[in-house]
C-alpha cells in the first residue's frame, strides 16, 4: 500500500518535473488531447481499462466523499497536485481511493515504475448535491430536476410540470448554495404556459339633474334700478349652467317695471359600458389593455409656454398569471373604469380641463382553469342638492320660492367585471374574420333601398338560416 503524507510532497514534485521530460508523458498529453473532455456524473466505483491508458479522465467527488479506482496495471509513483483539494490513498497497487477534502479542482498522475503514464484524473471537488436532487424530487410532485454543482454554483436541469414549480425549485437551491445568484436554470417546462384570459366589463350609469331659479330686476322712475338673481351657476352640485333654459315676464306701469326671469332645467341621462377584451400572456408575465383614449392635464408653466401631461381614461386592464402544477391559475388582476366628467372640472380662460370617475378594482386570486371570478357589487347611488337664497327673503314659505334658486343631482352606477382564465392553446385552421361575411350593397340597393351593405342570410336553402334582415347594425 503507498499512502502519500505531507512530508513526501517535494519529492513528489521532483518526480513530476523529471515525468514531464520524458516523451511517453508527452505522448499521453497528446492522447489525452485527442480524447477531449467527457465529464459525467462519477460512479462510487471507477474501473480503468487496459484500452484506456494514458487518457484522461474526470471525476466530480462530494465534500468528504470518496470515489474508488481500479487501475489495469501496477502503479509505482502517484503525484496529487493540491493535497488540501483531494487526497489519493493506495490500497494496492492497482486500487486507490480518492477523497474529497475540501471545494476546488485538482489532478492526480498515476505512473509506472518506469515512469509512463497509466491514467490522469481531472478531480472537480463540490457539494454532494444529492441530497438537494432527491429533496427537489420529493417535494415537488412530478418534477425530474437533475442537479449539478461546479465549485459552489448550481445547475439546476430536467422537466418540472409549471413555470411555478421552477421558481419553487430555485429557492430551495438557493437556500442550499446561500446565495441565489449561484443557482443557475436550464429546467424544461412540460405543461401549457401561455393564459388567454377574457374579461368582460360591464357599467350602467343614470343621472338625473334638476335646476331651478329666478333673476328679479326692477326699474324705477328711468334712473334706479335693482336686481335679485338667485339663479344657479356654473360649478354648483352638478356644474351644468341652465341660462340657455329660461322665460322671461315684464309688467310696466307709469315709472315703474318689473322683469322676471325663470331659469330652469330638468336633464335625464343613461350610459352604458360594455367591454370584453382578451388578453394573452406566458406565466409569470403582465399584460395590458386599454380601451379608450388619453386628454392632456397642464402641469406647469415655463415662460408663457404650457407643458401638459397625458392621462389615460376608459377600460383598463393588466393581469400576471402563474400557472400552478395542478392546473390552478393565479392572477394579480388591476382593472379600472373612468370616464370624463365636468363634475370637479376646472375652467381657467381659455382652458377646460375636465375631470375623470373611475371605477378601480385589485385583486389576487386562483381559479381552475375555464372558471369565471365575479367582481360585483360595486354600486354607487349619489344625491347632490344645492340651494342658493337671499337672506330673509329666502326662508318666507311660499313666497320665498322667487328669491331661492335649487341645483339637484341624483346618480346611480353598477359595475360588474367578470374574469375567466385559459390554458391558450395553438390553432392550426384559419379564423374567422368579421370582413369574412361582409359585401358592399350595389348601387340600386344603395340608392332604392339606403343600404350600405348587402344583407346576407336571408332566405337560402338548408337549415340553420336567418330569417329577417341580417346583417351589420349601422348607426
Amino acid at each position: 500500500m503507498i499512502a502519500i503524507r505531507p512530508n513526501m510532497l517535494p519529492r513528489i514534485l521532483a518526480h513530476a518535473v523529471r515525468a514531464a521530460a520524458l516523451p511517453a508523458l508527452i505522448v499521453l498529453a497528446a492522447l489525452a488531447i485527442d480524447a477531449g473532455p467527457a465529464r459525467a456524473d462519477t460512479p462510487p466505483h471507477l474501473r480503468i481499462a487496459s484500452g484506456e491508458i494514458g487518457r484522461t479522465q474526470y471525476i466530480e467527488v462530494g465534500i468528504n466523499k470518496s470515489v474508488i479506482v481500479d487501475l489495469p496495471v501496477e502503479a509505482g509513483e502517484v503525484i496529487v497536485s493540491q493535497p488540501g483539494v483531494a487526497n489519493a490513498i493506495m490500497r494496492t497497487r492497482s486500487r486507490a481511493v480518492i477523497q474529497g477534502m475540501s471545494v476546488g479542482e485538482t489532478n492526480i498522475f498515476f505512473l509506472d515504475p518506469n515512469g509512463g503514464g497509466i491514467a490522469i484524473l481531472e478531480i472537480s471537488v463540490a457539494q454532494d448535491a444529492t441530497g438537494l436532487a432527491a429533496t427537489l424530487n420529493r417535494l415537488i410532485p412530478g418534477a425530474r430536476i437533475d442537479v449539478q454543482t461546479f465549485s459552489s454554483n448550481v445547475v439546476l436541469s430536467g422537466h418540472a410540470q409549471s413555470a411555478g414549480d421552477v421558481e419553487q425549485a430555485i429557492a430551495i437551491a438557493s437556500q442550499f448554495t446561500g446565495d441565489p445568484s449561484r443557482v443557475a436554470s436550464v429546467i424544461q417546462v412540460d405543461g401549457g404556459q401561455q393564459v388567454a384570459l377574457r374579461v368582460i366589463v360591464a357599467e350602467v350609469s343614470r343621472e338625473a339633474v334638476r335646476q331651478f331659479g329666478i333673476n328679479l330686476s326692477a326699474t324705477i322712475g328711468g334712473s334706479v334700478t335693482t336686481g335679485l338673481v338667485t339663479s344657479p351657476s356654473l360649478g354648483g352640485a352638478s356644474g351644468v349652467a341652465g341660462g340657455a333654459n329660461s322665460i322671461g315676464i315684464g309688467f310696466s306701469a307709469g315709472n315703474v317695471a318689473l322683469d322676471a326671469t325663470l331659469r330652469a332645467l330638468e336633464r335625464n341621462g343613461a350610459m352604458r359600458t360594455l367591454a370584453s377584451p382578451t388578453l394573452t400572456a406566458i406565466s409569470g408575465q403582465p399584460a395590458e389593455f386599454l380601451a379608450g383614449g388619453e386628454f392632456p392635464v397642464p402641469v406647469q408653466v415655463s415662460d408663457g409656454e404650457v407643458i401638459y401631461e397625458f392621462k389615460e381614461f376608459g377600460v383598463k386592464l393588466s393581469f400576471t398569471p402563474t400557472v400552478r402544477s395542478n392546473g390552478i391559475v393565479a392572477l394579480q388582476i388591476d382593472t379600472s373604469v373612468s370616464e370624463l366628467t365636468t363634475e370637479g372640472g376646472i375652467n381657467t380662460g381659455q382652458v377646460t380641463i375636465p375631470a375623470t370617475r373611475e371605477r378601480r378594482a385589485s385583486t389576487s386570486v386562483e381559479l381552475p382553469t375555464g372558471s369565471t371570478l365575479a367582481i360585483a357589487g360595486l354600486i354607487e347611488d349619489r344625491v347632490r342638492q344645492q340651494v342658493n337664497q337671499l337672506p330673509g327673503l329666502g326662508n318666507i314659505p311660499i313666497l320665498g320660492a322667487l328669491f331661492r334658486s335649487r341645483d339637484f343631482v341624483h346618480s346611480q352606477t353598477e359595475l360588474v367585471i367578470l374574469v375567466t382564465p385559459m390554458i391558450a392553446q395553438p390553432s392550426t385552421g384559419p379564423l374567422p374574420l368579421p370582413t369574412d361575411t361582409m359585401a358592399i350593397a350595389t348601387d340600386a340597393e344603395t340608392i332604392f333601398l339606403g343600404r350600405m351593405e348587402a344583407l346576407y342570410g336571408v332566405g337560402g336553402s338548408g337549415g340553420g338560416d336567418f330569417r329577417g334582415s341580417v346583417g351589420f347594425v349601422l348607426d
